[in-house]
């Protein structure tokens, strides 16, 4: 079990939020995080409201790369859990309605980014070899034994990624540098690497036509999309200073967190603060987000708090 690739890529991508280390590591550098849920109301004026919020995790440790399900019945994420040879990251599921948290299928390997297809069953995400290399792999804990887990492709080093419709995958590779390039494959399974230096964050919209990613070949950085190996990335708008964790919701809205506000844009020009968040176990900077199918819920990701302070 070998995650040391991963374990850099995640330390080298922490720009904007400093991270800080958990009282029990689950492995050397990798930071401690919680996620936490919020209902989101609007009022008939366009405010945008959070509720009082709960931390579904609440588990020391690594707890972040939150996704919804189609449904938005649970939410998948990467968890950092100890095991007979150190600890490994695993995905688990949280169950919105009731609460409960279980593993998605417990496997001998690292598993990261879980994301949900549009043509496949289950998941997809990257998982770290014997040999600590990584490759997208098919979880389908539903499917009959030798089923349920299939590697993609022989496209390794990948960190990050998602789909659109007509199963095109679109995928953050590690290159010499310490960072990640976009890459795409079509049904034939073919790379194609199309930009230098992309961010970690890939997102679709709702129709599953389009791709955000993060293009950190200008300054500030921007959110570009594609939807089409052949074409050209549009220009959509540029992040806050220091940021490259985004999402959009299914109204077309983007989130974005800096340090520990919660921002959003409506008309992909400017960016407002939502909410500031003031509590003690939310004042550690804001990473990673996912909202709900009917855009009324966000998972945000936050730092824990050091056993410093």
């Amino acid at each position: 079990m070998k995650t040391l690739i991963f374990i850099s890529l995640l330390l080298s991508q922490n720009i904007h939020s400093e991270e800080k280390a958990p009282e029990t590591k689950p492995a050397p550098g990798i930071p401690g995080n919680e996620i936490w849920l919020f209902d989101i109301s609007e009022s008939a004026a366009g405010e945008l409201k959070l509720s009082a919020g709960k931390n579904i995790t609440n588990h020391p440790g690594y707890d972040s790369q939150p996704r919804f399900s189609k449904d938005g019945q649970v939410i998948y994420y990467t968890r950092a859990v100890k095991s007979e040879k150190g600890s490994q990251m695993d995905i688990y599921e949280y169950h919105v309605t009731s609460g409960k948290t279980s593993p998605y299928m417990t496997t001998p390997e690292s598993e990261y980014s879980p994301t949900v297809g549009y043509e496949e069953p289950g998941l997809t995400v990257v998982q770290v070899d014997s040999k600590g290399d990584q490759y997208v792999v098919s979880l389908n804990k539903d499917a009959p034994a030798a089923d349920q887990m299939k590697r993609f492709s022989d496209l390794k080093q990948v960190g990050y990624f998602n789909w659109t419709g007509g199963h095109k995958w679109w995928g953050f590779v590690l290159n010499d540098t310490g960072g990640g390039d976009l890459y795409h494959m079509g049904k034939s399974k073919q790379p194609k690497m199309l930009i230098k230096n992309v961010g970690r964050t890939f997102v679709t919209d709702a129709t599953g036509k389009l791709v955000y990613f993060v293009d950190k070949n200008t300054t500030p950085w921007r959110i570009k999309s594609r939807q089409r190996k052949l074409h050209e990335s549009i220009d959509v708008m540029a992040l806050p200073p220091g940021v490259e964790d985004f999402t959009i919701d299914s109204k077309g809205r983007f989130w974005a967190g800096q340090d520990n506000k919660l921002l959003v844009s409506n008309d992909q020009k400017s960016w407002k603060e939502v909410k500031s968040f003031t509590a003690a176990d939310l004042q550690h900077g804001i990473s990673r987000l996912t909202t709900h199918p009917n855009a009324d819920k966000i998972a945000i990701v936050f730092a824990e708090k050091s056993n410093t302070e």
